[in-house]
This record gives C-alpha cells, sequence and structure tokens, in this order.
C-alpha cells in the first residue's frame, strides 16, 4: 500500500462534497457533464470541486498559451472576461491572470486554445507554532549556527546584499536602522479598474501581522535595542519589504505570486540576492502543474536563492507544503535545542514538516535550522503582539519590550537566508546552485534524524561561508511544466544530457532530440523528460541578463493590475498549528 494512502485519502474526502449537503445533485451532474472539457488543462484537485458544483464561482489563474507572442498576461485576463469571468490581476510571472469565474464556463475555458493551463488560486497563510513558543528562549542562533564566527574570523557581516521578505511587513525598528531600503504592499483592496502597481515606499510601511518583522530581524537585525545580544545572522543585510500577508496571517496564491512578480522585475535596483517564503500552502498537485513552482524556478535561475519554510504540519511525513515542495528552492525545517546550547541533544522540532513530498516523493526538506523559541524582532500592536503579549522579551529590565519570541519553520528559513546573505558578501559571483551545494555539504546531522526530516542536515554557517567548492547542485527532478515551456527558445539546440545513456535499452538517449519534441502535445510524466539531466545543460552559457527577465512577464510594470478587487483570501492565519 502507498504510505501516503491515508493523506490522500483525507484530501479527497476535503475536496469531495457530500450528497446531502448539495441541492439538486441531479441537475447539477447533469449539467457538468454536458459541458465539455480538458481534464489535462486544469488542476486536478479544481477540477474536482468543479464537477461537484459547477454553478459555484472559483477564484483561478489563468495561464496563457505559450505562443511566444507579448502580452499573455493580458489575453489571459481577457480570456476569463470573454468566459463570463472577472479579470483580477496580471500574473506575468507565469505568464497568465488570476480571476473568479462560475465552474460551467470555466470547464469550457479549458478547450479554448488560448489556454495553457488553469490553477486553483488556493488560500495561503504564514503560521508559527504558539505553544513551542511560550518557553524561555536559551541560545542565539546566530551562535547555533556559528554566524558569529563568520563575523569575527571571516569580517563578513552581510553588508550590502538585500533580501526581500515575503510576508506580513517590516516595521521600522532601531535594529534594521535604514536598511529597509524599499517596502510595497500587495494586500490593500483596489477598487479602481485597472488596479494600478503598488508604490514603492523607500520608508517603512510597517507590519500589521508581527511575523514579517520577525522574520526580518532573524535574518538582518542588529542587536542595537540589546547591546548587541540579540541578532540576526546577516546584521548588516539589507532588507525589502514585499507584503503579501495580511495582518490576519492570510493571502492567496496570486497575491504571492504578484510579490514574486515585483521582485523579479526589482532585483538589479535593490541588489536582491535572496529571497525569504516564510509562507506556503498545502500542496494539491505536483509542483511540475504548481504556478508557484513556476515562479520560484524563474527567480532561481535569475540568480535570486529562494527560501522556504517546510511547513508546521509535522511530525506526519508527506506535510512539506508549496512551494517548499519544489526542488529548486532551499527548503528548511526547524531544529529543537531541546533548551540547552549544546548540539548533542538537538532534534527535529515536533511540528516541523516532512518529506517525502506528497505528490512528487522528494527527499524534502532541503536543510534544517534553528526554529524553536527563537528571539526576533517585535511590531508593537501588531495582531501577533496583541495575541501573544506573553511572547515580548525586553532586553534589559527597565527597557521596553522591543522584541518577541517565536517558534516554526518560518523562523528557521530566514536563519539560512541570512547565511546566503554572509555568503554573498564574501563571494559575489556565487550562483543560487553553488550556495546550495555548499549549505548542504557543510551541514552537520541531526542525532537521530533521518534525510526526510533535516535534509543534508543543520546549517553551519561559518563552513558554509569559509567554503570554496566551485561545484553547483541542481536537481536531479526537472523544471515545472510552465518554466520548461518558456525556457524552450533558450535552451533548445543545445545537447541533451541523460541520466543514464543506457536508460530503456538506449533507444531514447539515441532518438530523441530537440527537433522531434512535440513541444504543444507533451506528455509530462513520459521518459522524456525525467530522464533529461537539467543541470548538465550549459545554463551559464546563456546570456541570463540578455533574456530581460522584466519582458519573461510579458507586460510592463505600468501593467501589473487587470481591475477589479485584489485581496487576502484564504482562511486560517495566526491560528495554532498544533
Amino acid at each position: 500500500m502507498d504510505r501516503h494512502t491515508g493523506i490522500r485519502k483525507t484530501l479527497w474526502r476535503w475536496l469531495a462534497i457530500p450528497l446531502a449537503r448539495v441541492p439538486k445533485m441531479r441537475d447539477i451532474a447533469s449539467e457538468s457533464a454536458a459541458v465539455s472539457y480538458d481534464a489535462s488543462k486544469i488542476d486536478p484537485a479544481l477540477l474536482a470541486r468543479v464537477l461537484a458544483d459547477p454553478k459555484n464561482e472559483y477564484d483561478v489563474i489563468v495561464r496563457s498559451s505559450a505562443d511566444g507572442l507579448p502580452g499573455r498576461a493580458d489575453r489571459a485576463g481577457k480570456t476569463i472576461q470573454q468566459g463570463g469571468g472577472r479579470a483580477k490581476h496580471a500574473l506575468g510571472i507565469v505568464g497568465g491572470a488570476s480571476g473568479s469565474i462560475k465552474g460551467t464556463p470555466l470547464l469550457a475555458l479549458t478547450n479554448s486554445k488560448l489556454v495553457d493551463y488553469v490553477f486553483s488560486d488556493d488560500p495561503i497563510r504564514v503560521s508559527f507554532d504558539p505553544i513551542a513558543g511560550a518557553a524561555k528562549a536559551t541560545a542565539t542562533q546566530a551562535t547555533a549556527i556559528n554566524a558569529t564566527r563568520v563575523w569575527s574570523e571571516l569580517g563578513v557581516t552581510g553588508r550590502g546584499i538585500g533580501v526581500a521578505v515575503l510576508d506580513s511587513g517590516i516595521a521600522a525598528h532601531p535594529d534594521l536602522g535604514s536598511r529597509i531600503v524599499a517596502a510595497v504592499d500587495f494586500t490593500t483592496p483596489c477598487a479602481v479598474t485597472p488596479c494600478p502597481a503598488p508604490a514603492v515606499s523607500l520608508v517603512p510601511l510597517g507590519d500589521p501581522g508581527g511575523h514579517g518583522t520577525h522574520v526580518a530581524g532573524l535574518i538582518a537585525g542588529d542587536g542595537t535595542s540589546s547591546g548587541g545580544a540579540t541578532t540576526g545572522v546577516a546584521p548588516n543585510a539589507n532588507v525589502v519589504d514585499v507584503r503579501v500577508i495580511s495582518a490576519s496571517g492570510n493571502s492567496n496564491t496570486s497575491t504571492v505570486l504578484r510579490g514574486l512578480s515585483w521582485v523579479l522585475a526589482n532585483r538589479s535596483t535593490y541588489n536582491i540576492r535572496v529571497v525569504n517564503m516564510s509562507l506556503g500552502r498545502a500542496p494539491t498537485t505536483s509542483y511540475k502543474l504548481d504556478p508557484l513552482a513556476t515562479a520560484v524556478e524563474v527567480l532561481t535561475f535569475a540568480g535570486i536563492s529562494v527560501v522556504v519554510s517546510a511547513g508546521n504540519s509535522g511530525p506526519l511525513a508527506g506535510t512539506i507544503t508549496s512551494p517548499a515542495t519544489d526542488p529548486y528552492v532551499i527548503s528548511v525545517g526547524a531544529v529543537d535545542d531541546a533548551g540547552t546550547a549544546a548540539g548533542a541533544d538537538d532534534s527535529i522540532a515536533t511540528f516541523s514538516s516532512r518529506g517525502r513530498t506528497l505528490f512528487d516523493d522528494l527527499v524534502k526538506p532541503d536543510l534544517a535550522a534553528p526554529g524553536r523559541k527563537l528571539v526576533s524582532l517585535r511590531s508593537a500592536g501588531s495582531t501577533l503582539d496583541t495575541l501573544y503579549p506573553d511572547r515580548r522579551v525586553t532586553a534589559t529590565a527597565a527597557a521596553d519590550a522591543a522584541y518577541f519570541r517565536l517558534s516554526g519553520t518560518s523562523m528557521a528559513a530566514p536563519v539560512v537566508a541570512g547565511t546566503i546573505a554572509l555568503m554573498l558578501e564574501r563571494n559575489s559571483t556565487l550562483s543560487p546552485s553553488q550556495i546550495k551545494k555548499r549549505l548542504r555539504s557543510t551541514a552537520v546531522a541531526v542525532p537521530g534524524a533521518t534525510a526526510f526530516d533535516q535534509g543534508a542536515g543543520m546549517i553551519d554557517a561559518r563552513a558554509a561561508v569559509g567554503s570554496i567548492d566551485a561545484s553547483k547542485e541542481y536537481s536531479s527532478s526537472r523544471v515545472s511544466d510552465a518554466f520548461a515551456k518558456d525556457m524552450r527558445k533558450f535552451v533548445q539546440g543545445q545537447p541533451i544530457s541523460w541520466k543514464s545513456l543506457t536508460f530503456n535499452g538506449g533507444v531514447d538517449s539515441m532518438n530523441i532530440t530537440w527537433e522531434n519534441i512535440t513541444w504543444l502535445n507533451i506528455t509530462w510524466e513520459n521518459i522524456t523528460w525525467e530522464n533529461i539531466t537539467w543541470e548538465n545543460f550549459t545554463w551559464a552559457n546563456i546570456t541570463w541578463e540578455n533574456i530581460t527577465w522584466e519582458n519573461i512577464t510579458w507586460e510592463s510594470s505600468a501593467q501589473l493590475g487587470l481591475g477589479g478587487l485584489s485581496g487576502s483570501g484564504g482562511s486560517g492565519g495566526w491560528a495554532p498549528v498544533d
């Protein structure tokens, strides 16, 4: 029996609608049966919901066909409108647009030659473990991963490196000073058509949730309020506030994609070399059909390391959240220090999500980092600050509380992001694949943990920053469907490298060429793609800057909105994980 049978049964119970709750099921079933649709062009979980209730309205992301023409996001929005739906925002990083549309016309939409795929615009949330965060913290994360040795021995503090924090915002705080170099808010509702792209602020916009400030402090806090006692891992790095999470901790896929599109377009302006995503959602399909996976792969191959929290649904297996499920990101689990500064009694935190990944059976997470009872910056008056006043931490008995204590893989991910900032200050030429290799090859095993709990182990910042290993680590798994289609014109013509020249008797490795791959009718699960070694493509020989990644978004920055109301959908938010 498949090891994930129980999880899959739970998923399908959630997708199914009991007959007693669906009025006039016979009429609904006949209505959906009367509409032809292409099941290969729609998220399977979304399709199941639509077939169960075709009269309902659904939030979707429609990706336009990869025909090489400009304006794909605009065409996707118009396609939604022509189908009777309401277009919301252009999502150029995946060549599509978000919108809402009723089930029956949505099914019909899959037959359009203008539509490449229809995704569900699923809720996303940030989460933490309030139970594990209740006790007093012991050692600081910078000490635990040997970051303090990097500062003293190598003189590296992350200076000049930009880290984009996709979260609930970043509040002005003495420990960040003037190093919040830009802020943009994608959560504010818009009532005009078209909805303009949000303005960029060069001063902090605040953090009504409180989560993003804590994350930013773990990356780049300099300890000003504590005399240097409480610091982030890269205390001189810059942070870029990309607010995609509401004050209640809610968001959706399309809002996060808008934030990632902005990072792509502005990476050079703010020297963004790292993105931290302490957020996620339960996967409903393979990463190969996940728009978040496509977006993070675009950023990765554009030279930005993407760090993602693994999720807080442990200790069950198969609980890694999206986009941590993507093989090209750096997904991070949480280490529990057992209340001591010693490493011998460390373990993987109970709440930390585990692999294998549910739909692709990949080994995840990639790494582990301290994630229990971490002290970082407080956003006074925020949702978290109001809900959990007992987590406030003062630097001295007479001082106001400048710090806050939280637990979760949301806290572990920024520890890794800060370490990458240190690596990049020391060697700015490092690619995401080289960074991942150095982090994993220098990690230290957590006692009693398996690869599905810890990945390569707990990071060692001193070893990673000091490494001179020039090798790269691309995933042996292929890229997502949408990324492969969009990159076709850039990689076509390069030699196709096979994992094994004797695979399938050598037939495929001898006969498959770029010319005889039927791109428009690819069966993505077949041996053609599963056995191509993507890392052996000469990615480095492609002049990525000449691709003009900003144009990959298929619309100008002035066209980032198509109108309608943007919002922070979803549920769950700051609710306890355990």
